[in-house]
């Protein structure tokens, strides 16, 4: 080949070039820095096969599918410590990748601030017949569903949560993050063969989806406590319950903050007395089955 060919040979590329040089710039600018610099996004949702409306988007902190992560979360989180249960028949029985279990309990200079006893369980799969709802696993076990709904855990002290890329938003200043994480709530008794009640569990959990076309696993969050019989502190346990996931979120995610497009946030951090030198271009987002 002479040296005119191979100098027209290379010359053919250099609009291609040119071109996809355009169109990565064009996207780097339309896209936010969470886009480019992606983490695990994940749905936190009440409901297992299907969205119930009031899911939340989360980035993961943790990799729910592996044991060596999930056996790392803090046994010990503010004042709450716990006790850790070997559930490793269990999660082979459930054909589980990763699985705790624990009980937390509230100390104030080793003594119980509050009688809630929270056991707290992740738990993750790729098979989701490997587990189940709480409601379907307590009731064979003889439990009848008493109340069923939906609680909101206030995720309130946000100074956990990462600052976005060329972002101006600071946690310390922001103070809170002053939003919730809605939980399906389940209240459960067990009766004598007589109609008397032996057993009361409040259960709060929610569930952990990745992406439904990649058919990612599902991870189930599960936080329980023993009620009084006759249902008089069941405020004060649902509220002591939801105070411990407000506290154990942090560990596991951190909320998507709302983000402007990479090309809006480099204009801004340019010197004011610049900026009348751009223009807009026209034409331009079960549960945990028998516990042994």
């Amino acid at each position: 080949m002479t040296d005119p060919e191979k100098k027209f040979d290379a010359d053919t590329f250099i609009p291609i070039i040119g071109v996809l040089a355009l169109v990565f710039v064009i996207i780097f600018l339309l896209s936010t820095p969470g886009m480019i610099i992606a983490k695990s996004i994940s749905t936190i949702d009440t409901e297992l096969t299907h969205a119930s409306g009031d899911e939340t988007p989360v980035r993961t902190l943790m990799d729910f599918g592996n044991a060596e992560h999930v056996d790392a979360f803090p046994r010990n989180i503010g004042d709450w410590r716990s006790m850790n249960f070997n559930v490793s028949r269990t999660a082979k029985s459930l054909g589980a990748d990763a699985m705790i279990l624990r009980q937390y309990a509230n100390l104030s200079n080793d003594m119980l601030r509050d009688t809630t006893i929270v056991s707290f369980a992740i738990i993750q799969s790729n098979n989701v017949s490997s587990f189940h709802s709480p409601i379907v696993c307590y009731s064979a076990q003889g439990y009848n569903v008493e109340e069923e709904g939906t609680e909101e855990i206030l995720i309130s002290n946000a100074t956990w949560a990462e600052s976005p890329l060329y972002s101006t938003w600071d946690p310390e200043e922001a103070g809170c993050f002053n939003g919730s994480i809605s939980v399906k709530k389940v209240v459960l008794n067990k009766e004598s063969k007589d109609g008397k009640v032996t057993d009361r569990e409040i259960i709060l959990y929610f569930y952990v989806k990745g992406n439904p076309l990649a058919m990612d696993p599902i991870a189930i969050i599960h936080a329980a406590a023993r009620a009084p019989l006759n249902g008089s502190e069941d405020d004060k346990i649902i509220n002591s319950t939801k105070e411990f996931l407000g506290e154990a979120f942090p560990y596991m995610f951190e909320v998507q903050e709302k983000e402007e497009i990479t090309a809006v946030q480099l204009a801004k951090g340019l010197p004011e007395n610049n900026l009348s030198d751009f223009q807009s271009p026209s034409g331009f987002v079960s549960f945990l089955g028998t516990i042994e």
